[in-house]
């Protein structure tokens, strides 16, 4: 079968290449794709900016698709249902992470697309405790984007403590942010969009799907936001999706005392932290990564009850052979969401 290969280290060495259709052994399922999301993470690994992986590998760990075979010992899934699935693959399952709950810690976790083959072919197989059945009011576009969404309800609810009426800031207008926006808006907050110039459409996008403000960073509009719609106190939530120093500072000098940063962008780099406003404003700071299954299932929800909507986040949809074109969209800020399509 066709798949998008990572060869080997260092930037470049995709290609598309015909590797072995994988087995379906004890305990697990194999799932035909029918589309799947670019990630950031992708991206990292193509360009050779992201080290935690192992080629050579298919990418590709957002997705969507049909059941095509359950393996011995697999119960509730059946042959043709339409699926979706986490990127845990396999985990330890005894150590401290994993007993407690909070797999997506587990040091011995096997990503798809990272460490074993993902999405950007015609199957996967995945261990059945990842699968998630899908509503039949979520179509393929949108359950492409559950693995996203995921993380998002994961650090906006799980992680942190948000409350109905909260205001949010979510700094960086990507797929990420601007889920995170979509979920704590669902939960009923406040939500405040910053970008900057460059975000104009990312903006615009923001403030369709309900956002009380969706602002640029640059003059003083965001400052002028956060004090109207707080009067004056702070937001009670700040969320870092930019993966930026600047996008951090900005969430610690807005939100409130007492209030909490989620740091969902992952930096290139270490960022410095002014630890005396963190102390005098009694700021929680927190970090996320990954996500679970009880977050699968709340974002599930959210999309069947129609609460987010992540069809929107989409930009383009393109056959796997275009996957340099679907690449360089997500490089160079062209496409917001970019699917591929292994099967045309």
């Amino acid at each position: 079968m066709k798949a998008l290969v990572k060869t080997a280290r260092g930037p470049g060495h995709m290609a598309i290449l015909d590797i072995e259709e994988p087995r379906t052994g004890p305990g697990q399922v194999k799932v035909k794709v029918v589309r799947a999301g670019i990630c950031g993470t992708d991206v990292h690994i193509a360009s050779g900016e992201f080290f935690h992986y192992v080629p050579p590998v298919a990418l590709g760990h957002e997705f969507a698709g049909v059941v095509a075979e359950v393996g011995e010992g697999v119960q509730g899934v059946a042959v043709g249902e339409r699926v979706t699935a986490e990127p845990t693959k396999a985990t330890c399952g005894e150590c401290p992470h994993c007993r407690s709950g909070h797999y997506n810690r587990c040091e011995r976790r096997e990503i798809a697309g990272v460490v074993s083959h993902g999405a950007f072919t015609d199957f996967v197989v995945t261990r059945a405790a990842s699968i998630h059945k899908l509503p039949g009011a979520v179509g393929f576009t949108a359950a492409a984007l559950s693995e996203p969404l995921a993380v998002c309800v994961h650090g906006v609810t799980e992680q942190c403590s948000l409350q109905e009426g909260d205001t949010v800031l979510v700094c960086g207008p990507g797929a990420i942010g601007l889920s995170c926006f979509q979920v704590a808006r669902a939960f009923g907050a406040r939500v405040i969009v910053a970008g900057t110039k460059k975000d104009t459409h990312r903006l615009a996008l923001a403030e369709r799907l309900g956002a009380e403000r969706a602002v640029a960073v640059e003059g003083n509009d965001l400052k002028d936001a956060v004090s109207d719609l707080t009067g004056g106190w702070g937001v009670d939530m700040a969320v870092e999706a930019a993966g930026a120093a600047s996008a951090f500072k900005t969430c610690l000098e807005s939100v409130r005392k007492g209030g909490q940063v989620l740091q969902v962008g992952i930096p290139g780099r270490p960022v410095e932290v002014d630890m005396s406003r963190v102390t005098w404003k009694e700021v929680r700071i927190t970090g996320t990564f990954g996500q679970k299954d009880t977050a699968w299932r709340t974002a599930i929800r959210l999309m069947e009850e129609k609460r987010v909507d992540m069809e929107a986040l989409v930009s383009d949809i393109l056959p796997l052979g275009e996957w340099e074109k679907g690449f360089r969209l997500m490089e160079q800020g062209g496409g917001l969401k970019v699917l591929l399509e292994p099967g045309r």
